[in-house]
């Protein structure tokens, strides 16, 4: 069976409360603050550099990421004002399977109020759609009772130990 192309870009997708949107410089604030947070330290991949000037140069260079297919990483902001509030990405991207893996954070302030539900539901379903992938997997702690609690209200499924997918 022939798999349709993979087709990368940084859309904007709009949803009910919240857009997905491609990051803007001045969004490096808001990301260094994540880089920063214990929270997010502890279950994603910050780099050891967390200053805004690499959130500056890691904005800087999402759309050459995307281009070289390493990956697709969208800002999570507020409709209403436009504040940056989250991120939804996808990375290890395999073009043959069609698959990649899927991450998100939400700033403290903002979660517990379906943030992450609803942005992992658009983004998984533009990717599923749009974008061409057959298959999107998120990689789970056991111990993050918030991120599984995403997964099942986006309708992943458990793979394995620790891996949840949603194919189209």
């Amino acid at each position: 069976m022939n798999r349709p192309e993979i087709r990368l870009t940084l859309p904007v997708i709009e949803l009910a409360c919240i857009r997905l949107r491609p990051w803007c410089v001045v969004d490096a604030a808001a990301l260094a603050a994540a880089w920063a947070d214990p929270e997010i330290v502890a279950r994603s991949s910050v780099p050891p550099d967390s200053s805004l000037a690499a959130a500056e140069r890691w904005i800087e260079g999402s759309e050459e990421r995307c281009r070289r297919g390493l990956s697709v990483d969208l800002a999570i902001a507020r409709s209403l004002d436009d504040e940056v509030i989250g991120e939804v990405g996808l990375s290890s991207i395999d073009p043959r399977r069609g698959a990649a893996l899927i991450g998100w954070w939400v700033a403290a302030a903002d979660r517990g109020q379906g943030v992450a539900s609803e942005a992992v539901a658009g983004f998984v379903g533009w990717a599923l759609t749009e974008a061409g992938f057959a298959a999107v997997v998120a990689e789970i702690t056991e111990d993050n009772g918030a991120s599984l609690q995403v997964a099942k209200n986006c309708a992943f499924v458990p793979l394995g130990p620790g891996s949840w997918v949603r194919s189209s």
